[in-house]
C-alpha cells in the first residue's frame, strides 16, 4: 500500500513539488466561524501567513481593489512595509497589525474575514482569491531543504477546535472540505489521486 506521506506531487509548475503528509487524509475538519471568529487571520505573532515568491505580484495587483475594505491601521502598515516582508532566511510572509491581525483583515461584527477574498467574491478582482497558504489553512506549506520542494501538512491549532468538532460531528474529511484549495494547489487529477490513496489507507 502506498503511504501518502511518501508521495511527491508536482505543483504550480514543472519546477515545484510537494510532499504530502498522510495525516491530511485521516483528519476530520470543517471551519466553524461562529466558534473561531476567523482566528486564522488574527493569530498572535510577529509575521502573518507565509506566501510564495510569485504571489508578491498578485498581492500588489489586487491591492488597489482591496484597500477600501481595510482599516486605516492596516493601510498605514502596508504603506510602511509593503504587502510582504522577507526574513533573514529569505522566507516571505504577510505583514501584521499589532502583532496579530493580517494587514488584509476586515471585520463583519466580531468575525475576521479576508478582504482579498471579499473583493474576489464580489468580482472586483479575478484569478487570485487569496494566498494559497491562507486558502489551504489548516493545511500548511513549508519549503524543504531540497530545492523547489515543499512539504504539505496538517497543523492542529487550539483556535480551530470548533472546526475539528464540526468535522467530527458532521463526518467531513479535511481533504473534502478543502478540495477547492487543494485543487488550486495540486490540480484536479492529483487531488483525485490523493483521495484514492487515502481511501485505500482506510481499507
Amino acid at each position: 500500500m502506498v503511504n501518502p506521506q511518501d508521495i511527491e506531487i508536482p505543483v504550480y509548475n514543472g519546477d515545484l513539488e510537494f510532499e504530502i503528509e498522510g495525516r491530511i487524509g485521516r483528519t476530520k475538519f470543517a471551519c466553524d466561524l461562529s466558534v473561531c471568529k476567523g482566528a486564522c487571520c488574527t493569530m498572535p505573532g510577529a509575521v502573518g501567513a507565509p506566501i510564495l515568491e510569485h504571489e508578491i505580484a498578485e498581492l500588489e495587483r489586487v491591492l488597489p481593489a482591496v484597500l477600501k475594505y481595510l482599516p486605516q491601521q492596516s493601510i498605514d502598515v502596508i504603506e510602511k512595509k509593503g504587502v510582504y516582508v522577507r526574513d533573514s532566511r529569505g522566507e516571505l510572509s504577510i505583514p501584521v497589525v499589532n502583532n496579530a491581525d493580517c494587514v488584509f483583515v476586515m471585520y463583519e461584527g466580531d468575525i475576521a474575514f479576508c478582504a482579498i477574498e471579499q473583493a474576489h467574491r464580489k468580482g472586483e478582482i479575478s484569478g487570485f482569491p487569496k494566498p494559497i497558504s491562507c486558502h489551504l489553512f489548516p493545511i500548511r506549506i513549508y519549503p524543504t531543504r531540497r530545492d523547489n520542494t515543499y512539504y504539505v501538512c496538517y497543523e492542529e491549532f487550539d483556535e480551530c477546535s470548533g472546526g475539528r468538532s464540526r468535522g467530527k460531528s458532521e463526518e467531513i474529511p479535511l481533504v473534502e472540505f478543502l478540495t477547492g484549495p487543494l485543487t488550486r494547489a495540486l490540480g484536479e487529477e492529483r487531488v483525485e489521486r490523493l483521495k484514492e490513496v487515502f481511501a485505500q489507507q482506510k481499507k
